[in-house]
């Protein structure tokens, strides 16, 4: 299905030294930092879980899979990136994907949206590989009145809720792909309003499922940071009591905006 770009990566995994100066630092930090913080990976299961709910059988494909730990949760999966590394199945584009039309059921993307350079691309894209009603599942940072203040001064990636990704010429293109704009996912889809706006313009796109949600648990953890301030033994508990206040404080206090889109016949 990916054709030539397989090829070329396999054949460029059995040169390991090649790979090692290929693969992005930063991807190999993050599984540094994953393999050992167990509060950090059960956080991310929980993410997972929250994801696969939607997810119906067939062919899937998860864009960004980074350091790659998507099939410790979901098992039958293409893991791509548009970063090379030996653990993934291929290196892409998200705006331009190597699959024939109609030929996946699902697309999984964690804290990959909002580093998406041309929205409106990527979900051109999505429309013409999904087949009908598959999915397109997202989970990215949420912008609510607390996590604005939380991401604009405590997190390293920008927050800007001026521009409007479903004018034709938006674009955030740079030469680095971990750049990106927080507000992109709550900008696209974050209201009933913006939701709307966004199926006037791809009418073969139907919102499935929009779900805040999350609060101290995943800051505490520090993410893929070296420090983390709360045990693994207790990241069960803190998750099943944030649970609990979700229908009362997500909406307002959430740090995750997780999103379910359908492709319509």
């Amino acid at each position: 299905m990916v054709g030539n770009l397989s090829r070329w990566l396999f054949l460029l995994g059995t040169n390991s030294r090649l790979f090692d100066m290929l693969i992005d630092p930063r991807l190999v930090a993050h599984r540094q930092i994953w393999n050992k913080k167990p509060a950090l990976r059960m956080i991310y299961a929980d993410y997972y879980r929250r994801m696969a709910r939607f997810l119906i059988d067939g062919p899937t494909l998860e864009i960004g899979s980074g350091s790659g730990h998507v099939r410790d949760h979901v098992r039958e999966i293409y893991m791509a990136d548009i970063l090379p590394a030996p653990w993934l199945d291929l290196a892409t584009d998200a705006e331009s994907l190597p699959f024939a039309t109609a030929s996946l059921t699902n697309i999984v993307m964690l804290d990959v949206f909002h580093h998406i350079s041309r929205p409106l691309a990527f979900f051109s894209e999505v429309s013409r590989v999904l087949r009908p009603r598959g999915r397109l599942v997202m989970l990215d940072p949420a912008i609510t009145p607390l996590s604005g203040f939380i991401y604009k001064y405590f997190h390293p990636e920008p927050v800007n809720m001026s521009v409007d990704p479903l004018l034709p010429d938006y674009s955030q293109s740079t030469s680095d792909p971990f750049d990106s704009n927080q507000a992109l996912p709550t900008l696209m889809f974050g209201t009933a309003e913006r939701t709307t706006a966004f199926e006037a313009k791809y009418p073969s796109l139907k919102l499935v499922k929009r779900e805040y949600f999350g609060f101290a648990t995943y800051p505490m953890t520090g993410g893929f940071r070296d420090w983390c301030f709360v045990p693994g033994f207790a990241v069960g508990m803190l998750l099943k009591l944030e649970r609990v206040f979700e229908p009362l404080l997500a909406r307002q206090g959430g740090l995750r905006l997780l999103i379910a889109l359908e492709r319509l016949a």
